[in-house]
């Protein structure tokens, strides 16, 4: 059973890194309203990117926490939470990722001539897909797991175990 509960974890983690890259690569096609970019500089300006990327990075660390919660939470008293297993599988997926991102790359003949912001930053852009969307999934699951642990340890007082 522990190891049944270490591999749903591992999948899961691949499953929520995939979802995340996914989300914010709808959540970047999304139009943002005119004066949105007019007030911080235009469409291609560093600071509107930022702020983009920004916002997309919240709703992706909510997804996050709620989906590492669930996964990683202690099912009975005796278990323990399995966030480096879900950490294992974001490792992973994030990977895979890299290197779909980094073959997608070299198919596009103009992929080269972006900027070091938009390659960073840009959650539709391979390969990293917004550096902002991978730390906010790895937050998201290291405070679910926070989280878990407190409740591991606050089932444990209350059952008078050590």
């Amino acid at each position: 059973m522990k190891s049944l509960r270490r591999v749903s974890a591992v999948l899961s983690g691949v499953l929520l890194y995939s979802t995340a890259v996914l989300v914010s690569g709808i959540l970047a096609e999304l139009e943002w309203p005119r004066f949105f970019y007019a007030a911080l500089g235009g469409r291609t300006s560093l600071a509107a990117l930022v702020v983009e990327s920004l916002l997309i990075a919240l709703p992706v660390f909510g997804l996050a926490l709620a989906w590492s919660y669930v996964t990683v939470r202690p099912p009975k008293l005796g278990r323990r939470p399995t966030t480096a297993w879900c950490l294992g599988g974001l490792g992973l997926a994030g990977f895979g990722w890299l290197v779909f991102g980094v073959y997608d790359m070299a198919q596009t003949p103009d992929a080269f001539n972006q900027t070091l912001g938009k390659l960073l930053l840009s959650s539709s852009t391979p390969p990293l897909w917004g550096l902002l969307n991978v730390l906010a999934v790895l937050l998201g699951t290291v405070l679910a797991g926070t989280l878990a642990r407190q409740r591991y340890s606050q089932l444990h007082v209350k059952a008078g175990k050590p």
